[in-house]
C-alpha cells in the first residue's frame, strides 16, 4: 500500500483519487499528489511508470490520456472542468513545462529571440521596451547571453538548447514549473548548472516545481518531497532524507539498488585491438571559393586491447562524439589509425567499407538509429548488407538471444519495444559482424536506471564471451567508473589527461578533469 501523502494547507496543486486511462491498455490509478507555493516535489519511476502521462495530463496536452474519474486542482480551480480556451490560457502563463528533448521543444526555423518572446505574446501585450526588458531579465535568469538570442536551435549546445527552453517556460514568471527529465541527456556540468539553476529560481520566485525524472542523484540535489510511481500509481511518498535513507516499499528500494553498478572485472588481454596516433576529426565548410574548416578533436593518442575498455570523457561540445564518427569514417580525420594490424588511417569512406563488420557503433538513441519502418529482422540483416557480408536468421536469432530478447521479437517494429529493448536491438545490430571493436557514443544515458544497470551489465557479459574491445563515450561518471579500465578526459577538443580509471579518478591532475569530477551527483 502506497504511503500516506503529506497533508498541505491549500496547496497549489493537487491531484486526488485521480483515475485516467492512457492509450488503449495503460492506466493511471488513484493518483493522490499535492505541490504547495515555492515547494520542488519529484516524480521518479521507470521509464513506461506513467510520469510523462501524468503531466499531459495535469496539462491536458494528450487526447489520447482520458480522465475517468478524480480531481485536478490548480489555485482551486478543476482543470478537468476547464474549457480549451481557458486552459491556453493557463498553460505558459500560470504553468511552465520543459520537455525532456529541448530540440523537440524549440522551432528549428526560427531564432531563440522569436521564440522565447513568442510565448510571452501569446499571453500578453507589451510594449517593445517592456519586452526587451523581460526579454534581457529572462536571459540572465537563465545564465545565456543576449547575442545568443540571434541564434537558431541547431547553432547552440544541448545545454544551451536547454537554457533556452527554461527561458520560454519562464519569461511568463508561472507559479508551477513541470519539468520532464529536463538534464537526461546532459553532460554532468551542465546537469549540475542546470539543477543550481532551478533550484535558485525556485528560492528566489517561490516557484512551485514538479520534477519529473528517473536520476535519483538529481532529485537527491533538488526535491523536497518525492512520489514514486509504479505502473501507473503511486507506490510511496515521503520526503527526500526520509525516502533515500528508509525506503519501505520494494519497488523504492529496487530504484535506490540500481545505482549500484555492477564493476569490471575481466582483464585486457595482449594482441592490438585499435590504435590512433595524432589523430584529429574536422570538418569543412565551403562558402563560394573558400572553404572553411572547424577542428573538433586533435592530438589523441590512444591503443586499445582486447576486451579492454577506454572510456572518453567530457562536457558536450568537447569532440567526443566526433572522435567516434571519426574513427568509423563518417567524418573526415588525419593521423595513423591502425586497426587489427592495418593502417585505415588514410582510407575514404568507401575503401574503409571492408573494415566495418570489425569495427562497429552503438549510437546514444536507439529509436534514432532504427528504422521504423523495418522490423527487427530486417534491421538485423542489414548489418550484414552494411558489412559486405552474407548472413541468415540462424545468425540473427543467436545474435537477439545473445542480448536476452527472443526469437518472438523479430517481427516487432522499433516503436513496440521499450527503450531498454531498443537499446537491445542496437547491441545485437553491433555484434552480429562478429566485430573486435565496438564504439559506444552514450549507450545508456537515454535509460532508466534500472534499465541502465541490466544493459551495462549486459555489455560486460558480451564483452567477456566475445572477448570485445569497447571505446565508451558517456558524459555519467560512474559508468564509466564500472565499466572501463583506461579514461581519456577531453576538453575543447583536446586531450587533457589519461590513464587507468582508479588513478586518474582519485588523483587527477588537470583542474578541468578535477572541476568534472566535483560534478558528480
Amino acid at each position: 500500500m502506497p504511503s500516506a501523502p503529506q497533508v498541505l494547507n491549500n496547496p497549489l496543486l493537487r491531484l486526488e483519487n485521480l483515475n485516467a486511462r492512457v492509450g488503449a491498455d495503460f492506466l493511471l490509478k488513484d493518483i493522490h499528489l499535492s505541490v504547495g507555493v515555492g515547494q520542488r516535489v519529484a516524480l521518479v519511476g521507470e521509464s513506461g511508470s506513467g510520469k510523462s502521462s501524468l503531466a499531459s495530463l495535469i496539462l491536458r496536452l494528450s487526447p489520447s490520456i482520458a480522465p475517468i474519474s478524480g480531481q485536478i486542482s490548480f489555485k482551486g480551480q478543476d482543470l478537468l472542468r476547464l474549457s480549451g480556451g481557458a486552459m491556453r490560457a493557463l498553460r505558459g502563463q500560470h504553468i511552465g513545462y520543459i520537455a525532456q528533448e529541448p530540440l523537440s521543444a524549440l522551432n528549428p526555423l526560427h531564432k531563440i529571440q522569436k521564440q522565447i518572446l513568442e510565448a510571452l505574446y501569446l499571453h500578453a501585450k507589451p510594449s517593445k521596451q517592456e519586452a526587451h526588458e523581460r526579454l534581457e531579465a529572462v536571459m540572465a535568469q537563465v545564465g545565456l547571453p543576449m547575442d545568443l538570442c540571434q541564434r537558431y536551435p541547431y547553432e547552440l549546445s544541448g545545454g544551451q538548447n536547454q537554457r533556452a527552453a527554461l527561458a520560454m517556460a519562464l519569461i511568463n514568471r508561472p507559479k508551477l514549473l513541470i519539468c520532464d527529465e529536463p538534464t537526461t541527456a546532459l553532460d554532468a556540468q551542465v546537469q549540475l548548472q542546470i539543477l543550481e539553476l532551478l533550484k535558485s529560481l525556485s528560492v528566489q520566485h517561490q516557484m512551485a516545481l514538479l520534477f519529473i525524472s528517473h536520476d535519483l542523484g538529481a532529485v537527491g540535489l533538488l526535491a523536497d518531497t518525492i512520489y514514486v510511481l509504479q505502473q501507473g500509481q503511486i507506490c510511496e511518498h515521503n520526503t527526500t532524507k526520509e525516502l533515500f535513507n528508509a525506503p519501505k516499499h520494494p519497488y523504492t528500494q529496487m530504484l535506490l539498488q540500481a545505482r549500484q553498478l555492477q564493476k569490471k572485472h575481466t582483464k585486457a588481454l595482449d594482441p592490438l585491438t585499435l590504435s590512433v596516433q595524432d589523430f584529429r576529426v574536422f570538418y569543412t565548410k565551403s562558402k563560394f571559393f573558400k572553404k572553411d574548416i572547424f577542428e573538433a578533436i586533435r592530438g589523441v593518442n590512444f591503443n586499445l586491447r582486447k576486451q579492454e575498455t577506454l572510456g572518453i570523457i567530457g562536457q558536450s561540445g568537447s569532440g567526443k562524439s566526433s572522435l567516434a564518427m571519426g574513427l568509423l569514417k563518417l567524418a573526415q580525420s588525419q593521423g595513423v589509425q591502425v586497426l587489427m594490424g592495418q593502417n585505415v588511417g588514410g582510407l575514404s569512406r568507401q575503401s574503409f567499407k571492408p573494415y566495418r563488420k570489425s569495427l562497429q557503433m552503438v549510437f546514444q538513441n536507439p529509436f534514432a538509429s532504427l528504422n521504423p519502418r523495418w522490423s527487427v529482422q530486417e534491421i538485423l540483416l542489414e548489418a550484414f548488407v552494411g558489412a559486405g557480408l552474407k548472413g541468415d536468421i540462424a545468425q540473427v536469432k543467436e545474435s537477439l538471444e545473445a542480448v536476452g530478447l527472443e526469437a518472438k521479437h523479430l517481427h516487432y517494429y522499433p516503436f513496440e519495444l521499450s527503450g531498454g529493448q531498443r537499446q537491445r536491438v542496437a547491441i545485437a545490430r553491433a555484434i552480429l559482424t562478429r566485430p573486435q571493436v565496438v564504439v559506444m557514443d552514450e549507450p545508456t544515458s537515454a535509460l532508466d536506471k534500472s534499465l541502465q544497470k541490466v544493459v551495462l551489465a549486459l555489455l560486460l557479459e558480451l564483452q567477456e564471451k566475445l572477448q570485445l574491445s569497447y571505446v565508451f563515450i558517456s558524459h555519467d561518471l560512474d559508468v564509466i567508473e564500472c565499466m572501463c579500465d583506461r579514461v581519456l578526459v577531453v576538453h575543447k577538443g583536446a586531450v587533457v589527461e589519461s590513464g587507468k580509471v582508479a588513478e586518474v579518478f582519485s588523483h587527477p591532475k588537470h583542474p578541468y578533469t578535477k572541476e568534472l569530477l566535483e560534478t558528480r551527483l
